[in-house]
C-alpha cells in the first residue's frame, strides 16, 4: 500500500480525531478504511497523522483536516458519531 498523502495543518486550524494508534502505518491503514467506508463525506478531507508521546509510550493520532470552521468539524464529527465512529473535535497545536 502506498503512503497516504497527509494534509499540513496551521496552528489552531479546526480537526477531527477518529484514533490514536501505535504506529503511524495503522493510522494511515485506518484513514484508508473509514474514508472508503464513508466516501462522500470524507470528500475534500485530508488526513493528519500526529506522533504524541504520554504516559512513557508514543502513539499515533489520525485525524482528519479540511474544515472551514470549528462548527464545520463538530457537525463532521456528530455525522460520524451516528454513523457509528467515534472522533473528537480538536484543535491543530
Amino acid at each position: 500500500m502506498a503512503p497516504v498523502q497527509q494534509a499540513s495543518v496551521a496552528s489552531g486550524a479546526p480537526l477531527v480525531q477518529i484514533g490514536a494508534f501505535d504506529s503511524g502505518a495503522i493510522a494511515e491503514s485506518e484513514w484508508s478504511r473509514v474514508s472508503a467506508r464513508y466516501g462522500e463525506l470524507f470528500s475534500g478531507k485530508a488526513p493528519v497523522v500526529q506522533e504524541h508521546k504520554a504516559g512513557g509510550r508514543t502513539f499515533y493520532r489520525l485525524r482528519v483536516a479540511g474544515f472551514d470552521n470549528r462548527d464545520d468539524a463538530r457537525k463532521f464529527c456528530a455525522a460520524l458519531i451516528e454513523a457509528g465512529t467515534d472522533c473528537i473535535p480538536a484543535v491543530a497545536k
